[in-house]
């Protein structure tokens, strides 16, 4: 009794930070492992597994391995039945004659290749095995199309709103939700989800969500789906709208809420695009009608299309039998092959079919109790998972901090000492921060602990944390230029580093980013400041009360609208502004002598401007996507693209200024680029966040989804963009005076160059 008290004392400890070196080693090697047979070994049998699940399992078994010889067992036995050729050990050999059938020539060439990684099908990204069907892709979070209905938009514009509904969940790795989809304003359709928190217990729960409509949103869009494999009923659905003066929910009509009528297959009123894999019936529970969605059983089915080794342009693609040795912990290494042969059927070798079938089935039982980060194992998991999608596909690593195999390390060590979702959340942006990423987030199903501010927008002036705006009448006793010396009793720049050290990004996004989040946290709460003022300190509790939508709806009612501001100068807030508006006014804005465009944001769907500053049609090639089929970022080759401009008429002749900062990133540094590279106009203020190109995304397990940029983005003469960003012609930086008289520095700045230019 005494021993076996002894052995669970150690498994205990081993969940909660005591981890010993030879589990470091097993979960590297695990890590490392996982990443080459996942993304580069093409076997039918590795492209029929739940990569996510294994990952989870795969870490909680070789946790137990207690030698090298253990972990060699482990993972053989792990990896076998998927990759049925591999060879790992200390000094291991490989015979090509194993991977070689009779008749070769009657095969084809079977391999991965990467345009960045195709995770969560997001374009311009994939990830396909050459010469396989389509569905034998990297595994995806699979997902029903949407059932929707489409509601009125004009009288909810800047309201809040709640959608609820009943769900009841019988699913094996998926979840259902229910949806709000806000389309704003503009031809380009950008649009943002608010969604509910996941359907998993096989009973009816009411569900809801909520959220704040865009004051420009066009089109508002209900519905749900199921994501993953399994089956979701769907009933009562009803939409609510906040009365403020009522100060109460008035409901909003929709159609057929409660699935009771029925057009032959389909639910009235309701709108379902054709989905892979998903099925839309309807159910009877008792008297009652719901809608039932599942998930059809998933094979490698032989009438979908084939991606054929003729559609791809590359150079370095491996001939059948291709290997690779890669040591994936101190005197282990692995030798694997990244092309094999392959018929219409299967892939070679064939690997054991009932060891796989075992395999899986042990996979799936020890996930469907083991799925939120209070588990090592998850933990573990969602770390090989993220750690090898940076490691093989991010394309910045000579601008990275740390190497890939340090980062590993830590973050390891950090996720044996986690014992909290929340805490986990850190490490995954501790993995990320060194990599300097201004693209990358950690987001986490149903955390709301950093979801409210109060009514503050904080900047950093002269070195310091100030009051910017006030953004509510209840706030009292601070004003504009007020300078923040702690929060909650530490000191502000302590607060200010913490917040930096979880940022990824270039130092002028790290830094706005870190300014404007200081004060945020959970709904109601309060935070202490203490605040330099009028020559005196003070000391002040505040609410925060704000969510998101509040507060940046806020900062935009205090911006400047857009507007003619003399009789012959424009004023455009590009972070408002429409492109039907600007095209209004463009007979005006050709005869005006000077324009204003404030960049200090994100531009509200109004890049056609553009087309009106340009003197010359343009086709440089300036985002460029990773393709290879190799591991370790070898044979990396490019495929670049650009927006392909020509200029449109009526064109803008007179002095036009762009004010811009660290808040313009991705498709604002896009637009920047053209007019700085083109020498379309002269920008002013301070360097754009240097975070441009098509972020990816990726689904881990515990609830987490991953943000990364996936593509190499350059000013337009090839020269470096990255973490730089888009440098100002004329630098410039506010001031402590200016801020508490209430001034735009660089709004004054633009107003001169005008003058002077005329």
């Amino acid at each position: 009794m005494k021993n076996f008290v002894i052995v669970l004392l150690l498994f205990h400890g081993m969940t909660v930070g005591a981890q010993t070196s030879q589990q470091q080693k097993n979960i590297e090697a695990f890590t490392k492992l996982y990443g080459y047979i996942r993304h580069f070994h093409p076997s039918d049998e590795a492209a029929s597994i739940n990569w996510n699940q294994f990952a989870v399992y795969g870490a909680h078994q070789v946790l137990k391995a207690s030698s090298d010889d253990e972990l060699l067992r482990t993972l053989s036995n792990l990896f076998m039945p998927i990759a049925p050729s591999i060879q790992l050990g200390r000094e291991p050999h490989f015979n090509v004659a194993s991977i070689t059938p009779e008749k070769p020539q009657d095969h084809q060439n079977i391999f991965w290749f990467h345009t960045g990684v195709g995770i969560n099908d997001r374009r311009p990204y994939s990830s396909k095995r050459i010469n396989r069907p389509i569905e034998a892709s990297v595994e995806s979070s699979e997902r029903s199309e949407l059932f929707t209905q489409v509601i009125d938009a004009s009288g909810l514009r800047g309201k809040q709103i709640r959608m609820e509904g009943k769900m009841k969940a019988d699913v094996t790795d998926g979840s259902g939700y229910l949806r709000i989809k806000i389309y704003k304003a503009g031809r380009a359709g950008l649009s943002y989800n608010i969604d509910s928190e996941p359907a998993k217990k096989n009973e009816w729960t009411v569900y809801k969500v909520s959220g704040t409509v865009d004051k420009n949103a066009r089109q508002i869009i209900l519905g749900g789906m199921l994501e993953g494999r399994g089956s979701v009923w769907f009933d009562d659905i009803k939409i609510f709208v906040y009365d403020k003066v009522l100060k109460q929910w008035e409901p909003v009509t929709i159609n057929n809420g409660d699935f009771e009528t029925w057009a032959s297959t389909l639910p009235a009123d309701w709108n379902i695009a054709p989905a892979k894999r998903y099925k839309y019936t309807m159910a009877t529970l008792g008297n009652n009608k719901v809608l039932s969605v599942a998930s059809e059983p998933r094979g490698l089915e032989r009438n979908r299309s084939i991606v054929n080794i003729n559609t791809i342009n590359y150079k370095h693609i491996p001939p059948p039998g291709t290997t690779l040795q890669k040591s994936i912990a101190k005197n282990i290494a692995v030798i694997f092959p990244i092309a094999l042969y392959g018929t219409a059927n299967h892939t070679f070798p064939v690997a054991d079919s009932a060891k796989l079938v075992a395999l899986k089935k042990e996979i799936t039982a020890f996930y469907q109790q083991h799925k939120t980060a209070e588990n090592l194992g998850v933990r573990l998991g969602a770390i090989a998972i993220s750690w090898n999608l940076f490691k093989h596909f991010f394309p910045y690593w000579e601008d990275a901090s740390k190497s890939a195999d340090e980062l590993l390390s830590e973050a390891i060590k950090r996720s044996f000492a986690d014992k909290t979702p929340l805490e986990f959340r850190q490490t995954l942006l501790k993995l990320m921060e060194p990599l300097n990423d201004g693209h990358m987030r950690v987001g986490l199903w149903g955390d709301t602990t950093h979801a409210y501010n109060v009514p503050l927008q904080l900047a950093w002036v002269e070195g310091k944390v100030v009051v910017d705006q006030v953004l509510d009448s209840s706030i009292s006793g601070i004003k504009r230029g007020a300078v923040i010396t702690t929060i909650n009793g530490k000191d502000v720049m302590d607060v200010y580093k913490d917040k930096m050290s979880s940022i990824s990004g270039s130092p002028q996004w790290k830094s706005y980013a870190a300014v404007t989040t200081l004060l945020d946290g959970s709904r109601y709460t309060t935070v202490e400041i203490s605040f330099r003022q009028d020559g005196a300190l003070h000391r002040q509790k505040l609410e925060r009360s704000f969510t998101d939508a509040q507060y940046y709806n806020s900062l935009n009612r205090l911006k400047k609208t857009s507007s003619k501001i003399e009789n012959d100068l424009f004023y455009l807030n590009m972070s408002t502004v429409l492109q039907n508006s600007i095209d209004k006014w463009m007979p005006e804005l050709v005869k005006a002598r000077g324009i204003i465009c404030d960049f200090r944001g994100h531009p509200e769907s109004n890049n056609d401007f553009i087309y009106h500053l340009l003197k010359e049609e343009e086709d440089t090639k300036w985002l460029f996507t990773p393709q290879t089929a190799y591991p370790d970022q070898e044979n990396i080759e490019f495929k670049g693209s650009g927006w392909n401009m020509k200029p449109k008429k009526p064109r803008v002749t007179g002095k036009v200024v762009f004010i811009a900062d660290s808040r313009a990133g991705s498709l604002s540094e896009s637009y920047l680029g053209f007019i700085k590279d083109f020498k379309l106009a002269t920008i002013i203020g301070q360097p754009s966040a240097g975070a441009n190109g098509d972020a990816n995304t990726a689904d881990l397990p515990g609830g987490y989804t991953i943000i990364w940029t996936g593509m190499v983005a350059k000013n337009h003469d090839g020269s470096k963009h990255h973490i730089k960003g888009i440098v100002p012609d004329i630098p410039l930086e506010r001031t402590l005076k200016g801020v508490a008289e209430g001034r735009d520095e660089f709004y004054e700045k633009a107003l001169q160059l005008i003058h002077a230019a005329n």
